[in-house]
């Protein structure tokens, strides 16, 4: 053994758990391809494993090549010299107790260790787990493989629905993520989000096992609540708050890019006019430079003010907050002077903003039992609006009105409202494991990544 590798030997007894007095040779040297350490243990009496019976008797030996991966980034190989034992009574050949491997596996437990615990991470690919351990690729799959393969956990009081662009499959470029709310965990992860693959799944599950789901909150895909009424008898199903208020969202920004297209037009038309006058040394009237110049400033206020009316910025509603100098509209002002600049530019604007933000109110103030009332109430504003968009957007609520009212509920575990907040939150998790890897096409390999990732209870499979 080398003089310099004395801590090399103990770092490799106590990964494992080996004792100096149980080892018959070793020898640790260096080659070019990294640290090779050749090694036979001392015999010891064994079991036969088909009559019990102990022996010693020694038939020959094996040479067995294990990948290690303690002595990272130095690859490192044990040539380990393995007895095989024959049994005196039946004639049974054995091999004697392996403590480096599983079964006939040419890794070492530690690395194997090693390379799932990598795997944990959305961001660690199959080859750079295989670079750094200095395995390959297809190895790193096949450990993956081996050892994690988790079943469905059982359906829980309250899931939480959501699909996510992840894997392109024959049926769905979507697949479906399944999430116990209360729990926090990856349910399961199908590879369609299709009415007749959802029946068929649901179908497959005792009607026992999903009569216990309570609640059921997913966002406005039609088929989610279709198969909740019809696989969960006894659920409430919830739309989540989120996804309305971004459809609101969406159409007041529709308001907002018509008003400002037309002020881009009218600013369009009165420059060329100016172009044009100035060729022949004439300048625009004054009531068109006023005009030219109210097109332009309101252009400007709607283009690169937009966030305002959308933002829940205290400061917006603050006319005693810092005001500086802004050189387009040469005028000292701060967020509150802007939002009144912009609610002055068009009536639609002002009505369409007004609502979205009585919409949020309702989110944020509203109690269950006020909730249909509130909600009706609205549902008459935004009927009799006089902006196309928002008159659009009430047959939404009136669509998904129920669902709407049952988002007030507190779900008596954990006594909080049920949304898609924490769903979204995983999905990110799914698509940043999709992208570092730049895509999968093994569904089933697919699949146990994303539970493995997301749920920290996936029991490895020995």
């Amino acid at each position: 053994m080398a003089v310099d590798s004395s801590l090399q030997l103990r770092d490799f007894l106590t990964v494992f758990g080996l004792d100096r007095a149980n080892i018959k040779k070793i020898n640790i040297y260096h080659e070019k391809d990294g640290l090779i350490i050749d090694l036979e243990l001392n015999v010891h009496e064994h079991s036969c494993p088909v009559c019990n019976t102990v022996t010693t008797k020694i038939k020959g030996y094996h040479l067995k090549k294990i990948k290690h991966s303690v002595l990272n980034p130095v690859p490192c190989t044990i040539n380990y010299r393995a007895r095989r034992f024959i049994c005196p009574v039946c004639g049974k050949t054995f091999y004697e107790h392996d403590p480096f491997t599983f079964g006939r596996s040419k890794l070492s437990v530690e690395t194997v260790y090693n390379v799932l615990q990598e795997l944990k991470r959305p961001e660690a690919t199959f080859q750079y787990v295989a670079d750094k351990y200095h395995i390959s690729p297809s190895t790193v799959s096949n450990v993956f493989d081996n050892h994690i393969s988790p079943a469905r956990r059982p359906l829980p009081e309250c899931i939480s629905f959501d699909e996510t662009y992840a894997f392109k499959s024959s049926d769905s470029d979507y697949i479906c993520v399944l999430l116990d709310y209360i729990d926090k965990k990856i349910i399961d992860v199908l590879p369609s989000r299709r009415k007749r693959y959802l029946i068929d799944y649901f179908y497959n599950i005792p009607l026992e096992e999903r009569n216990k789901v309570k609640f059921v909150s997913f966002d406005m895909w039609h088929t989610y609540r279709m198969v909740s009424k019809v696989m969960f008898p006894n659920c409430v199903c919830i739309v989540d708050k989120f996804h309305i208020l971004q459809e609101l969202s969406r159409r007041v920004t529709r308001v907002r890019i018509d008003v400002m297209n037309i002020n881009k037009k009218s600013k369009d038309q009165l420059e060329e006019k100016r172009k044009l006058l100035k060729q022949n040394h004439q300048d625009l009237s004054p009531d068109d430079s006023d005009k030219l110049k109210k097109a332009q400033i309101n252009y400007y206020l709607l283009k690169k003010f937009d966030f305002i009316l959308f933002s829940n910025n205290p400061k917006i509603a603050d006319p005693n907050q810092e005001k500086k100098f802004n050189h387009v509209l040469n005028r000292y002002c701060n967020l509150y002077d802007i939002y009144d600049l912009l609610m002055n530019i068009d009536e639609q604007l002002k009505e369409a903003v007004k609502i979205k933000y009585l919409i949020h109110l309702f989110y944020k103030r509203t109690e269950y039992a006020e909730a249909k009332k509130e909600l009706e109430d609205i549902i008459i504003k935004c009927r009799t609006s006089k902006v196309r968009t928002i008159q659009e957007f009430s047959n939404t609520l009136v669509e998904w009105k129920q669902e709407i009212i049952n988002s007030f509920i507190k779900i008596p575990a954990i006594q909080k409202k049920m949304n898609n907040a924490l769903i979204e939150n995983r999905n990110k998790t799914i698509k940043l494991l999709k992208h570092s890897s730049n895509g999968y096409t093994n569904w089933k390999r697919f699949r146990a990544r994303v539970l493995y990732t997301l749920n920290d209870d996936i029991s490895i499979k020995i």
